[in-house]
Order: structure tokens, then C-alpha cells, then sequence
């Protein structure tokens, strides 16, 4: 009946009214040739462009009326906008059905669209097809397009990805942007054909070229991946604008976070937090999470918990496990709502459900350590291999820990130690710098100077300061390394740099000895001073040194030089100590003090300072800052000299002459005892 109906000759005329038919066969009435409802000069159109919808509307009705398609179509759409007229969907089925049985194919597509939307409409569930058919048939491109969509996705027709990929061709060579955008899919997939980026690159460019925002963005995302054309990151910044402004959700997205990183734009994370909003508003869960990041940390925007909460739950409701493991942690702080250990628990959960390793590593934590929740080390150890397992690095370190210490575990050397490397591989900084300490120690892993170099080296790369400090002394020493004292000393500057004292300090070894720089006793000072003031002890030591012989553009000060070595001193430096009881003993700084000279050198000799016990022994043997005692002079001495100071056996040898053979042996045990001790705190370090 359909078919028979577009193959119809000319309609009815009514009475009193001619009818002629135009060079296209179209039928029109009226006595005379009027111009085309359709044409540039028709009045009917020009009323419609300036939108007067109701002038249009009545002049449109009289070429409808007298059997015209194009203003039958035009009617039809005017009846479906509500323009000049009020919304009738009925009415609009009605002048759009007149105008495609008359072979208007922008009517037969848009008569087949109402029916896909209205199917009650249609007289059968196959109308629709019939007419986007029909159109597609007479070359509508829209119907062209919309019929190969259906295919593509088995929607009132059966699937035929044959029939869809030929749909888009042809819409696609008519310059069609979503054929176009389409047939790049297709081969950036390889669905159903080779795949072939660079055709993909081809098909997006006509269509991003034309306006497409989805192409714009896919385009963009060639440009980042380096797929089809030569990577760049500028120009995928420029598609994904261009995409952005139109409204692409996903391209706002990704524009923002090349905001945040700098990647082929200039960052401004006041830029990347306008796009991220836009993407948020529009309900992109990714973006709403990053927007609460943004807020938790003040970038780009002023620091607000109450918005941060907002946006996680907004993510978190959609399911986005990393929002709902933010969320947790915004509860379990009290962050931007009362702290509620319940409601935390239960946002972590829903993460570590999703398999997210973060969530899991946080609530191990908690079942390991009893925050929160009831101490259930079998939970915790549970929870915690599989984040591990996950592929989170810090959970791979902490069941290192904890399987080498038998931590909740058995004590398990080999699987403690391949879990420390496999959390090193992903480059966890921390994990690199342990597994090369095991390395250089010999610990479970075997001493292997090479292997420990070469963590050591990795965690520096990246900006970890003992590695760096660590990694200069395998280049001073040459384990494992060639000894190089320029490399040394650039990696104690890059250490340095991050506040690493004992870098400092060797720094400035460095610059007085002139090793891998010019030597340069200023510098020096320069150094040892930054080191002091951070407490380090030698460092304390030497610039009281130099103070006291006025070196490095110091003046002599020998009250500064008492000054920096009691600062040492106190932190049991021995030779700090030695020098402050020297001080105390000549009076140079400070005012002389036997006593006080007494009790530095007795701390300084128990540190194990021959020199210091000589001293010790010739104050003991003179009643210096106490009375005269032969015994304990004889102690000191005697430690002396099997210390290596030779310098204290002429004045044992005399002490001796003067002492009885009870004293002697008292001495001899005092001494033994001492060295006893003294092994035995050795072997406990």
C-alpha cells in the first residue's frame, strides 16, 4: 500500500482549482507558475529565516494545501518544533506522511525518525524502516547515516555490520561527519576491519574538520598516543579544545588534566579546575573526583573540605571506587564532616569491593594496627596480599616488612625479599633504596656492591635523598663503582639540595681537601656551617675547628670554636669532647676548668679516643680536677697505649715504678674489664 502510494499519479484537484506539474514531474497548483516554496526569493522562507514562525506557517499552508512536499515537509517540522503553530506531533505525522508519499526524501527520513520515537504512531513496527529506507534509497545522507547506525547496533532491524559499514561509506563520501567519525572508529578498533590508524587519522580529520566534536576529541587522543600520526602533544591539546568547547564531556577532561600537567599547553591548574567543573557538571565521575581533589588540596581553587566531600560523593554515588576511598578517608579524618570511623569504614569497603589496591592497603592498615576497627591480623594480612597482588606498590613493601620480620606472617626471608623487588620494579622510591641496602649489607639477598649501586641509583633518579647520599659514597669508596669524586661530589650536591646534612658535611670535606673540585677552604664552611645549624655533629666539630685556627674567612674565635665543639660534645662526639676538655684544660675559649676538663676527657675516653685517655690518665696522675689516683692513671694509660698512642708509655712505664703490686693488678683488672665491656656493647651494635 505504501509503495503503491509513492508511485501515485497526481493527486485530486480540487474543484475550480489548475493543477501543473514542474520539471521534476512534482505536481503544483494554481492558474499561473508561482516560484518555489523553496526558493531564495519565496517570501514563505524569507519570513521563516527572520523568524516570524507564524507568517511562515500561513504562507507554507497555502503550498501544503495545494499538494507541495517541500512545504508539506516544512509544515510537518514547524507542527513538530511548535513553531507558529502549537506542538502537534499527530499534525506534524500527518504533513510529513503527504509530503514522502510524494517522494520528499528530508520528509520520509524525518517521518521514519517520528516513527522510531512514536511507534504507537505507525500502522506496524516496520514503518519506520520503510521510510528511512525509502530515503536512504533516493540518497538522504541523515537516513543513510541513521539506517547504518541501526545495523551497526541491531535496533528495530536485524545486526549486519556489513549493511552498517556500507551505510557509513556512503555517508561518509556524501561528507557526512558522523559516518565519517564512525568509519574512524571502525578502523582505530579494527571492527570487522584491519585495523589501520592511519585511515582512522584520515576519516576523524574530514569530520573534526567539519565540526564533530567526538572526531575533534578522537583526533586528539591520536595526537597523545601517537597513533596514525606523529605524537604531539600540542596538537592533542588543540583538538581537545576544540572538542571541549562544543561540550565533550571526556575532552574537557582530559584537557584539564594536561592542564594540571603541563603537557603541550602552559599549566594553570585555575584553567584545568574551570574545564574540570564543566566535565563535573555534566556528571563525568572522573571529573567530579578530581574537582574534590583539587578542593582537599587548594589547587587551582581556595581549599574547601565542604566542596571536596561534595564532589567524592557525587563520584562515589556513581560507583568511582577512588572517590568512594576519598570519601572514606575525608570520614575517618573528620574532614569537611564529623569524623565518623562507621560511615569511613564503609566508603573504604565499597572501594576495596571494586578491587581497588588503595582501598585495600588502607583498611589492611586499620586491621593490622586496630585504628578504627578490632585488631585482626589474619584480616589485615588478607586484605594486604591482595593489594599487593593488585599491584600496589606500597602494599608489595609493607608484606616485604612484614614477611622478613615474621610480622603477622612466618618469617619469610625469599618471599619478603621478591616482594621488596617487585615493589622496586614499579619504582617505589622507598623499596629500591631498602632492597640496595640489603644488597650492600649482605642481608638474605647476598652482598652484591654492583646490584646495590644500582638501586641506589634509581631511587636517586628519582629524587630520593639517602640513595643520592649513598650513591656518592659507593662513587668515594668504589663499591661497586669506579671511584670518581666529581660523580661523589654531584651526587652529595643533589642530596644536598633536598636538606641531606651528612651531604652537606661531605660537601665540604670535599671542598678542603680539593677533592672533585678545586680546593677552596670558604666553600668549605660554607658547607659544614649549613650541616652545623641542621645539628650534625662532625660538622659541628669542624667548623669549631676552623673557627679556632681562623680558617675559610673565619676569624680566629677560640669562644666559637668552644661553642660549635660543645655542640658536638653533647651528642657524644668523642673528639668533639676531647677538644672541649683540651679547651677546658688550657682555657683557650673558655675559662679554665680542671673539672670540667676531667669530665670531657673521661667522656671522650669511654667513646674508646686514645688520645683522650692519655689525657685522661696524665689528669688522674697530675690531681688534676680531682685528687691524685695512681690506679686510674695507669687504667687510662694503659688503654692508651694498646689503642695505638705510644705517646702514653713513657709516662706508664714511670706511674708504674712508683705503684705496689696490689695497685698494679687492680689496674691491669680495671683495664681488662673496661676492653670486656667494651666488646661486648661492640657486639650488641
Amino acid at each position: 500500500l505504501l509503495s503503491g502510494a509513492v508511485q501515485a499519479a497526481a493527486p485530486s484537484a480540487e474543484p475550480n482549482v489548475k493543477k501543473w506539474q514542474d520539471e521534476k514531474g512534482q505536481w503544483h497548483y494554481g492558474d499561473a507558475r508561482p516560484i518555489s516554496p523553496n526558493a531564495a526569493t519565496n517570501s514563505a522562507a524569507d519570513a521563516y529565516r527572520r523568524g516570524d514562525y507564524a507568517k511562515a506557517f500561513e504562507e507554507y499552508m497555502v503550498w501544503a494545501r495545494q499538494g507541495d512536499p517541500r512545504a508539506q515537509t516544512m509544515i510537518g517540522q514547524m507542527y513538530l518544533q511548535g513553531q507558529g503553530v502549537t506542538q502537534n506531533t499527530r499534525s506534524a505525522i500527518e504533513w510529513l506522511r503527504k509530503a514522502a508519499i510524494q517522494g520528499n526524501t528530508d520528509a520520509q527520513f524525518h517521518l521514519g525518525m517520528l516513527y522510531t520515537a512514536n511507534p504507537e504512531a505507525a500502522s506496524s513496527r516496520k514503518e519506520a524502516i520503510f521510510w528511512l529506507r525509502k530515503a536512504a534509497e533516493w540518497g538522504n545522507v541523515e537516513a543513510i547515516y541513521t539506517l547504518a547506525g541501526k545495523y551497526a547496533a541491531g535496533q528495530d532491524v536485524e545486526r549486519d555490520d556489513r549493511e552498517a559499514d556500507s551505510g557509513n561509506r556512503r555517508a561518509a563520501d556524501q561528507g557526512h561527519p558522523g559516518a565519517q567519525f564512525e568509519l574512524g572508529n571502525l578502523y582505530a578498533s579494527g571492527r570487522g576491519v584491519s585495523r589501520n590508524d592511519k585511515e582512522a587519522v584520515q576519516w576523524y580529520q574530514r569530520a573534526a574538520d567539519q565540526g564533530h566534536a567526538g572526531a575533534q576529541f578522537s583526533l586528539g587522543a591520536m595526537y597523545a598516543a601517537g597513533r596514525g600520526v606523529t605524537a604531539s602533544d600540542q596538537d592533542a591539546v588543540l583538538w581537545y579544545r576544540k572538542a571541549a568547547e562544543q561540550g565533550h564531556v571526556e575532552a574537557q577532561y582530559n584537557l584539564a588534566v594536561r592542564l594540571l600537567s603541563g603537557r603541550g599547553i602552559s599549566p594553570s591548574a585555575e584553567e584545568a579546575f574551570r574545564w574540570l567543573r564543566k566535565a563535573a557538571d555534566q556528571g563525568l565521575a572522573l571529573a567530579q573526583w578530581n574537582l574534590g581533589l583539587m578542593y582537599t588540596d587548594g589547587q587551582g581553587v581556595a581549599r574547601s573540605d565542604a566542596e571536596a566531600i561534595k564532589w567524592y560523593r557525587l563520584a562515589a554515588d556513581q560507583g568511582l571506587a577512588l572517590a568512594q576511598y576519598h570519601l572514606g578517608l575525608m570520614y575517618a579524618d573528620g574532614r569537611g564532616v564529623a569524623r565518623d570511623e562507621r560511615e569511613a569504614l564503609q566508603w573504604l569497603r565499597r572501594a576495596a569491593d571494586q578491587n581497588l589496591p588503595l582501598a585495600q592497603l588502607e583498611l589492611a592498615n586499620r586491621y593490622l594496627n586496630g585504628r578504627g576497627v578490632e585488631l585482626d591480623e589474619a584480616k589485615g594480612m588478607q586484605l594486604l596480599r591482595l593489594a599487593a597482588a593488585g599491584g600496589e606498590a606500597e602494599a608489595m613493601l609493607v608484606l616485604a616488612e612484614r614477611s622478613l620480620a615474621g610480622r603477622g606472617t612466618a618469617r619469610a626471608d625469599q618471599a619478603g625479599l621478591d616482594w621488596l623487588r617487585k615493589a622496586a620494579e614499579q619504582g617505589h622510591v622507598e623499596a629500591c633504596y631498602r632492597l640496595a641496602g640489603l644488597y650492600a649489607t649482605g642481608q638474605i639477598a647476598g652482598r652484591d656492591d654492583s646490584l646495590a649501586a644500582e638501586w641506589y641509583r634509581k631511587a636517586a633518579e628519582r629524587g630520593h635523598a639517602a640513595s643520592q647520599f649513598q650513591l656518592a659514597m659507593a662513587y668515594v669508596n668504589g663499591t661497586g663503582l669506579t671511584p670518581d669524586d666529581r660523580q661523589a661530589l654531584a651526587w652529595f650536591r643533589e642530596a644536598a639540595q633536598r636538606g641531606h646534612a651528612e651531604a652537606e658535611f661531605n660537601i665540604g670535606v670535599f671542598y678542603a681537601a680539593g677533592r672533585g673540585a678545586p680546593r677552596d677552604e670558604t666553600q668549605a664552611v660554607t658547607w659544614y656551617r649549613k650541616a652545623a645549624e641542621r645539628g650534625l655533629a662532625p660538622a659541628q666539630l669542624n667548623l669549631g675547628l676552623m673557627y679556632a685556627d681562623g680558617r675559610g674567612g673565619l676569624p680566629r674565635d677560640e669562644a666559637q670554636a668552644a661553642a660549635w665543639y660543645r655542640k658536638a660534645a653533647d651528642q657524644n662526639l668523642p673528639l668533639a669532647q676531647l677538644m672541649l676538655g683540651l679547651a677546658y684544660a688550657t682555657g683557650r675559649g673558655v675559662s679554665r676548668d680542671d673539672q670540667q676538663a676531667l669530665h670531657w676527657f673521661e667522656q671522650a675516653a669511654n667513646g674508646g679516643l686514645p688520645l683522650a685517655q692519655y689525657g685522661l690518665g696524665m689528669l688522674y696522675s697530675n690531681g688534676r680536677g680531682t685528687g691524685r689516683d695512681m690506679v686510674n692513671a695507669h687504667l687510662w694509660l694503659s688503654l692508651a697505649v694498646a689503642g695505638g698512642y705510644v705517646g702514653a708509655a713513657q709516662p706508664l712505664d714511670f706511674i708504674a715504678s712508683q705503684m705496689n703490686e696490689a695497685d698494679l693488678n687492680r689496674a691491669r683488672q680495671l683495664a681488662r674489664d673496661w676492653q670486656a665491656s667494651r666488646s661486648s656493647a661492640s657486639k650488641l651494635n
